[in-house]
């Protein structure tokens, strides 16, 4: 019984060790090969490990089938609105246009940009750009002595994060989600 224990031991201690000596390497055990990262997860899977942007991913299965159009080739460029930005937006609003399916596909191709991967820069560079949806979406800069509201601006949105790197485009997350022209 005494060797039993000892054997089992020394397997946990060779198997800390080779756990923390593997820390390192950055390879993901399951499948021998690099750590995910969001430069290597399409757009999709980088917003479900970024952060909480539960409201625009169950819009994004709700609405159609953009959930799997960004998990495909691309390039896409995102205005992703994370939860606290659809807060912005009363409970009533959010509620009807998630029990519309036409709407909500309508506003989240509106927050996609199709066969583009602008950047900060390049997004800068331009005052508006056309959206999945059909409609073009105005672009800015402000540059205020309030650091809170300066930056690039997407209509009234300002962009908090850019350049959020995707295998399949890039995301900029928005502080509140961007709507178009909405059809009766």
């Amino acid at each position: 019984m005494k060797q039993r224990q000892i054997g089992a031991g020394v397997a946990l201690t060779t198997l800390a060790l080779v756990s923390f000596s593997s820390i390192g390497f950055a390879k993901d055990v399951t499948t021998s090969g690099k750590m995910s990262t969001s430069e290597t997860q399409d757009i999709v899977n980088t917003l479900r490990t970024k952060g909480n942007f539960h409201k625009m991913l169950s819009g994004l299965e709700i609405a159609f089938d953009l959930d799997n159009e960004l998990k495909g080739k691309g390039p896409f460029t995102v205005f992703a609105a994370d939860d606290k930005a659809w807060a912005k937006i009363n409970q009533a609003d959010q509620d009807t246009l998630f029990n519309n399916k036409n709407k909500l596909a309508q506003v989240l191709s509106y927050q996609v940009l199709k066969g583009d991967k602008l950047d900060s820069k390049a997004l800068e560079s331009m005052t508006a750009v056309k959206s999945m949806e059909g409609h073009e979406i105005k672009l800015s800069i402000r540059k205020d002595d309030d650091k809170k509201t300066d930056g690039l601006y997407v209509d009234k949105a300002r962009v908090k994060d850019a350049d959020i790197q995707c295998s399949n485009g890039i995301i900029h997350i928005v502080d509140q989600p961007i709507m178009p022209p909405l059809a009766e």
